[in-house]
Parts: C-alpha cells; structure tokens; sequence
C-alpha cells in the first residue's frame, strides 16, 4: 500500500479540483488510513489540509448524524457523538466549528457562512428550504469522499426522495429532548421522510450512475494504495437523482421487502 502523507493528500485535493472558497461537505471513513503504519498523516492534519484549501472564505462541513433521537434518546449540542465518522466526533471538540440544530442530521461547519448554517431552523430533516443539504445544493456545493465508495454515503438521494414525494416513504414526527449549547432544554419535535419498513429494505445507487455523473461532469475519482477519493458536484448530482426518481429510476432504486 502506498503511503499517504500530508504532501500526498494535498496533492489529491488539488486533483480533484477543491479550490479556495468551496462549499465542501467532507464524508469519510478513514479507517483504513488510520490502521496502516505507513500513514503519516493525522486525523487533525486531514481536517487542518482542508480548512487551508477552501481557506475562510469557503464553507468546510463534516457531517455529524446520530439517531439516537429517533430511538427516544435525548439529544446534548455539546456531547452528542457524531456516528458518522471519526472526523466529525474530532470536529466536535474544535472551538472554530459550529454544529448546525437537527438532532438527527447536524453537521459540523467552518467558514464564512458557519453561523448562518448552523442555525437554520427546520423541522423536516431532508427538507430543501433552510437545511444544510438545501444550502449546499443551493450554493454549488461539492461533496468529497475520503475512503469509501460515494453510493454508500450519498444522503442527498434522501432529500430528492422526499422531494419527489417517493411513494415508499412517509414522514415521521420524533419528539425529545433537546439540550442546546446554552445548556438549556427543551422538549422539540422534528421529522423524517422514512422509508415504509414493511416495503423497502433500503434506497441504493446503481453503479452506472458513475458513467451518468462522469458524462454530466459531476464526478471525478482518484485513489492512493486502496484508499478511495472522490468529489462530486452536488447540485448536479441532485438534479440526476431527482429527474432519475421521477422517471424510469434506471440509477436510483429500492431493495424490496
């Protein structure tokens, strides 16, 4: 396996064309990173790499999703784990960040825009209108994989099916409690478009929507030893799922029950 080191991953950004002043969502597993020797790189050093490349004019998002809260959990601002990645429990603990509201789907934000993000009030998780997926779809957003495959973290198909209003799936009210970063709580109520349990196993990417976001010039892959990079370009990508749910749903399907 080849080494990944701090030059190496910068190298890898400039590839995937990240510039200054990118609205980045970053979605990772980087386990495999973490577990081979050879890397020199650190968690923080990944985070520091992609704070220097979008640099404060841009937007740098991890995300931060525990569902907790639709299990009855109550739900802490401050000490609820992201379980979505070790990037995003590490950005939790780094003053510059600021955590956005969902107690469901919250991300971690730095940037200009980081407190505008993060207090985007809404109530439906996946909803366009004042969400972090809405803001990122709405403001050329990209979305870099680091070490898994985009179809196995691509949440944005779940805001075009509750677009599209996918029949197989139906909203859903959690209630809790919510313990904000003033240390306040408070009993609150948010909402989920899921799936129809009894229906569907799950929503799935086909592997031709590569050839699909390649020929739209929304997708660009690299990779180093057997560690996977990959960027897409949000909005278009959005607009394919979408057009995709509404048609023959030929890249966007279901597992059924």
């Amino acid at each position: 396996m080849s080494e990944l080191t701090k030059k190496k991953f910068e190298k890898i950004l400039n590839t995937l064309g990240i510039e200054e002043g990118d609205n980045l969502l970053v979605s990772s597993n980087i386990l495999k990173i973490l577990c081979n020797r050879k890397n020199s790189i650190t968690s923080l050093e990944i985070i520091e790499c992609l704070k220097k490349k979008i640099s404060s004019h841009g937007n740098l998002l991890f995300p931060a999703y525990n569902w907790g809260f639709c299990k009855g959990q109550n739900f802490h601002y401050k000490d609820t784990k992201s379980l979505t990645g070790a990037l995003g429990n590490l950005t939790l603990k780094l003053k510059e960040f600021k955590r956005s509201i969902n107690p469901i789907y919250s991300f971690l934000i730095y940037g200009k825009d980081a407190n505008y993000i993060s207090n985007l009030k809404h109530s439906s998780c996946f909803g366009l209108k004042e969400t972090p997926f809405g803001y990122l779809i709405n403001n050329n957003g990209k979305n870099l994989f680091i070490g898994l495959d985009y179809k196995e973290a691509l949440t944005f198909v779940h805001v075009a099916e509750e677009e599209a209003r996918a029949e197989y799936r139906y909203f859903k009210y959690f209630k809790g409690t919510y313990t904000y970063n003033s240390g306040i709580s408070k009993k609150v109520t948010y909402k989920m478009y899921v799936r129809r349990l009894r229906q569907v196993l799950g929503t799935l990417v086909h592997k031709k929507f590569d050839n699909e976001l390649i020929k739209n010039n929304a997708l660009s892959k690299t990779s180093i030893g057997n560690i996977k990079f990959a960027i897409i370009d949000i909005k278009k990508t959005y607009d394919l799922i979408l057009k995709d749910l509404k048609s023959e749903r030929k890249y966007i399907y279901t597992v059924k029950r």
